[in-house]
């Protein structure tokens, strides 16, 4: 009796281990789910953009010889359109980086200016192109979208152009080309969008600095002085691409 129960005892138990081992055996593995992606602001980046300005130019004129001091402010509106290049360094959720960009420029405006009965001053300014170089900072608001401003030095090339008219006599031009630099500052928002994609909005005020120029115009035998100062309202769009492309990591 004692050799049966020992024997029934031995048979369960190593039933019990045999089942146990096949349920282990039978179970598969699972792999745990890699870590979703997030993207990388960091790295250089190159594109381009367009947009609009609402410029103005602000004079003081002194007319030589007839003793006319006056002021004068010129809009100077128009579609503007370059390209843009940076880099980017990511921090956590903060984003700091430099761009540079070169703008082509639609930009201008003129006004004619009584002189004396019977003559008159036309000056035409126009803005023939401009570029800005800019630290950037910005928060994220979500890892694919960026909240930044930006300051730093703009540089353009500013064309005025007088023309005396006096009745009864040919009108003489006198052109002067200006080489002008000044600050900038704005802000701006950008959204990537994949495959080291993005688009942004931005808005710049410009400064050009003030420049004084005197115009001869020997054929009228006149001399004017304009003292003057080149601001713009700038709002573009644009589109970046990153390069090495993807902009994902983890």
């Amino acid at each position: 009796m004692k050799k049966l129960f020992l024997a029934t005892t031995a048979f369960v138990v190593l039933a019990a281990a045999s089942a146990g081992a096949a349920d282990m055996t039978a179970r598969p593995y699972t792999a745990a789910p890699p870590p979703a992606p997030i993207y990388t602001w960091t790295g250089m980046y190159w594109g381009a953009n367009v947009g609009y300005s609402w410029g103005q130019s602000k004079n003081d004129r002194t007319l030589f010889g007839l003793g006319v001091t006056a002021r004068e402010s010129q809009d100077l509106d128009g579609v503007i359109g370059g390209v843009q290049t940076g880099y980017n360094y990511q921090f956590g959720a903060w984003v700091w980086g430099l761009e540079t960009d070169i703008q082509a420029s639609g930009q201008k405006g003129s006004a004619v200016i009584p002189v004396i009965p019977g003559a008159t001053l036309t000056t035409d300014h126009k803005l023939q192109w401009f570029g800005t170089t800019r630290p950037r900072l910005g928060f994220l608001a979500t890892p694919n979208l960026l909240l930044y401003g930006t300051a730093g030095v703009a540089y353009g090339q500013v064309k005025d152009t007088f023309t005396a008219a006096f009745a009864g006599a040919p009108g003489a031009v006198a052109t002067v080309n200006d080489l002008r630099a000044g600050w900038t500052a704005g802000a701006g928002v950008e959204g990537a969008f994949g495959g080291g994609w993005s688009a942004k909005v931005e808005y710049l005020y410009v400064d050009l600095g003030k420049l004084e120029t005197t115009v001869t115009v020997p054929a009228a035998g006149l001399t004017a002085n304009f003292n003057g100062r080149l601001t713009d309202n700038i709002v573009r769009v644009g589109l970046n691409y990153k390069w090495g492309g993807g902009g994902y990591g983890y």
